[in-house]
């Protein structure tokens, strides 16, 4: 059956997830060295929660149905249970992506009632898991949250940002996820966006690197079948030529949606208000808006005024990984984000 959505998904309920990536905060109790937002214990901004609530509705009746809260450490978001309470009462199913250190305050164990599958960051053994968080004694706090949800019985898996330095640890980071339990193992390459351009300059995926993980996420995927969910964020380049619509929304029986949510199934709420589509670090001047002054008729707009352009996005950087036969695996949402920088605003794109 032909699919729209551009990512594989964790699926907890029978219809697709088209999902809310909220990003309510950027404080963090934690300066990881590969934070993509360069969260920091200092940042104090934090979103709207009346702004939200107006919002979550309208996305809601537009196909809407899953909220994906990361951060910033959600966990130090002030209204972080209003805001669960009320999603789950529209239907939304809830996910949060933590780094589990603040799980065992009374406060937030309540608040995972409320939560249908928490993903836990780790960044591998206890030594390396240190230094990416920059701090001492992380693997061990995390671990300890990870007890605590096993006791609850709560859901939850574990999410890896995978680095030159990492790499060679997934295998151990598979028997890791699967010892404790974990539903879900998402892997993703190291992307270089906030605080990793500082830190780690010289820790970018090559091709090379790029091989690797493939083999042995598909090696991990195949051990834990029965067990785990093992998620890639990679694809290779065959597999995208033979199955376009997996990654461009524009092409069969996606290219005559009308609703913005069979285009983009992942939308993204900064902590400032600002709506983008597609995923953190879309280019600013192709948001969708921002949820402090958006009209009911704000997805109709941006499906008038920008869609021709985000088409135009979408195909070139299809086109780009089909005709480059030196590269093997893509990480689709990063060239995606990349491209959307390159837009030049009559709809061509700079190569």
């Amino acid at each position: 059956m032909e699919t729209c959505a551009s990512n594989e998904r964790v699926e907890l309920r029978s219809d697709p997830f088209r999902t809310i990536q909220i990003h309510p905060t950027r404080k963090c109790n934690l300066s990881c060295l590969h934070c993509y937002s360069s969260s920091a214990p200092h940042l104090k901004g934090m979103l709207d929660i009346n702004a939200l609530k107006k919002f979550l509705p309208y996305a809601f009746a537009h196909g809407y149905n899953n909220i994906s809260i990361s951060g910033g450490e959600p966990f130090m978001y002030t209204e972080l249970a209003e805001l669960l309470i009320y999603s789950k009462s529209l239907g939304f199913q809830n996910t949060v992506a933590s780094n589990g250190m603040l799980l065992l305050s009374e406060r937030n164990k309540r608040i995972l009632n409320y939560i249908d599958l928490i993903a836990i960051s780790v960044d591998g053994p206890r030594e390396l898991h240190d230094h990416i968080r920059g701090q001492i004694g992380a693997f061990d706090k995390m671990l300890n949250g990870i007890e605590l949800l096993k006791k609850l019985e709560k859901p939850f898996g574990f999410i890896h940002t995978v680095t030159p330095q990492s790499w060679t640890s997934l295998i151990w980071l598979g028997e890791f996820a699967h010892d404790h339990g974990a539903k879900l193992l998402q892997l993703h390459p190291l992307e270089m966006y906030g605080r990793a351009l500082e830190e780690l300059t010289n820790m970018a995926i090559d091709d090379t690197l790029a091989h690797q993980t493939f083999i042995l996420a598909n090696y991990l995927r195949s051990k834990y079948a029965e067990t785990m969910v093992v998620q890639l964020d990679l694809l290779h380049r065959d597999y995208i030529e033979s199955f376009p619509q997996i990654v461009n929304t524009f092409v069969g029986k996606c290219s005559s949606r009308k609703k913005i949510s069979d285009i983009f199934d992942t939308i993204i709420i900064e902590e400032t208000g600002k709506l983008l589509p597609f995923a953190y670090g879309f280019e600013s001047s192709l948001a969708i808006g921002n949820i402090n002054n958006f009209s009911n008729s704000l997805f109709e707009e941006y499906l008038h005024e920008k869609i021709p352009v985000i088409e135009s996005l979408f195909n070139h950087t299809y086109q780009n990984i089909i005709k480059n036969k030196e590269v093997d695996i893509a990480n689709w949402n990063e060239l995606i984000v990349n491209n959307s920088k390159k837009i030049v605003f009559e709809g061509s794109l700079i190569d």
